[in-house]
């Protein structure tokens, strides 16, 4: 009896005896009931007599088969066909991970963005649902219209904007979130209301270019909701996903350039942008709680008696570098709120003093800042001194360990050159400092 395997077309023969049986086909793997070629398929009954006459039937063909593969070395099986073994049961796939429908759809445009088959990327983009979270986050600016709502827009407004989405999904380089980035692990984070968000972890494509691996998030929705088959999801956004380590990275590192000034006394010193200024990673939220509360405390009534205001700046000085944070982020939000010439408003340059004295303690660093205006403090030299601070945060913080690692952020400037004496005496009681600070280092 020749039979055909109906995956992969292979034929074979194999006695006739075996007609019914379950067979494996050793080309593709595939397991089938074994019909002659031609032969219509089995068709249940209802007549119950027929599965007597049937059965009886095959009971006669087994013995007579039997008997003749006994008697008769002529009869093989054909080597391409083997007797069928139970099917193994098929794995559980998680439908929520690596292997589900939604994370495999988040790879399949991944690979369809590095082939630019923009064919695929649009055939699966909800364009709709992509227009209306575009609408929700869009910026207009002053004097502009509002972009319309998708029925609004003409067939060729939303092929334009269909096009120009595609566009932005094949953005190239580091910044690109998808074309140059393979992913290799990743799962659904959240599932509701028939769209979900994937999180794909991903290495960049290019292994010259240095880059870390990163994150990339997919939302995706389901045509017909939470009943929706697998094959009718379809992607709305995608965006570099950043998790709370990096996003506090970046804030951290989104230390801006510090400019190098010379102030109009001859004096020189570096400034930054005043900011509020992160806690590090890792801090307890208890923590940073009781850190932000003492400094509320601390600059809240000017009245209260001295030893309580000690009081909390020990507190601070104790905490040490963690304090730091806290404090440039209330010298930020004070000087923000300050008239443009800061004289003006005596109660909150006493606020920054305070501020100011906690953080020399903390640090060892001195800036030029001074509220002594009855002794010649200027609006230039009153805002100076708090950008002075930003200056070392952005320079010196990430290596800060405690007082002796920094004084004046002058002192290790190759090309610096005092103009006043008192740069003089600043720059060289700093330099014996930081001396005895080494020595100290290499004795113990």
């Amino acid at each position: 009896m020749l039979i055909q395997c109906p995956s992969c077309g292979t034929q074979a023969k194999i006695p006739d005896s075996k007609e019914g049986a379950k067979v494996r086909c050793p080309a593709c793997q595939h397991v089938f009931v074994a019909r002659p070629i031609g032969a219509p398929r089995a068709r249940a009954s209802s007549d119950p007599t027929k599965y007597f006459i049937y059965g009886g039937a095959a009971l006669v063909a087994l013995v007579v088969a039997v008997i003749a593969t006994r008697g008769s070395e002529e009869t093989q099986y054909a080597p391409e066909v083997a007797a069928a073994e139970e099917p193994e049961p098929e794995p559980v796939v998680d439908a929520l991970g690596w292997d589900g429908p939604i994370v495999s759809l988040s790879r399949q445009l991944h690979a369809a963005a590095y082939s630019r088959n923009e064919t695929k990327l649009l055939s699966k983009l909800d364009e709709e649902a992509a227009y209306a979270r575009f609408l929700e986050t869009a910026e207009v600016a002053e004097g502009e219209e509002p972009p319309v709502a998708w029925s609004a827009l003409s067939e060729g407004e939303r092929v334009r904007w269909t096009d120009d989405y595609i566009d932005g999904l094949l953005a190239d380089g580091a910044d690109g979130a998808v074309l140059g980035w393979e992913p290799f692990d990743g799962s659904v984070q959240s599932l509701a209301d028939g769209e979900a968000l994937v999180h794909l972890r991903v290495t960049a494509r290019d292994a010259s270019l240095g880059l870390d691996d990163r994150w990339t998030a997919w939302t995706l929705r389901n045509l017909d909701g939470e009943s929706g088959s697998e094959d009718r999801w379809r992607w709305v956004h995608v965006e570099r996903f950043l998790t709370p380590e990096e996003l506090a990275a970046l804030r951290r590192g989104t230390r801006k350039k510090t400019e190098r000034k010379t102030l109009s006394d001859g004096s020189v010193v570096y400034e930054s942008d005043i900011r509020a200024i992160p806690f590090d990673e890792g801090v307890p939220a208890e923590e940073q709680e009781r850190l932000n509360s003492l400094v509320d405390r601390f600059v809240a009534d000017l009245d209260a008696p001295p030893r309580e205001r000690t009081a909390i700046s020990r507190e601070l000085v104790d905490a040490g570098k963690v304090s730091i944070a806290p404090l440039l982020t209330k010298i930020a939000s004070i000087t923000e709120a300050m008239p443009d010439d800061m004289t003006q408003s005596p109660d909150d340059l006493n606020r920054i003093f305070f501020l100011h004295n906690t953080l020399r303690e903390i640090t060892g660093v001195e800036t030029t800042f001074d509220v002594s205006v009855e002794m010649g403090a200027t609006k230039e030299r009153i805002l100076s001194g708090v950008k002075q601070w930003y200056g070392w945060y952005d320079r010196k913080y990430r290596k800060f360990e405690g007082r002796e690692i920094d004084a004046n952020p002058l002192a290790d400037d190759p090309d610096f050159q005092p103009q006043t004496p008192e740069d003089e005496r600043r720059y060289r009681r700093d330099l014996e400092e930081q001396l005895k600070a080494e020595r100290a280092k290499q004795d113990g």
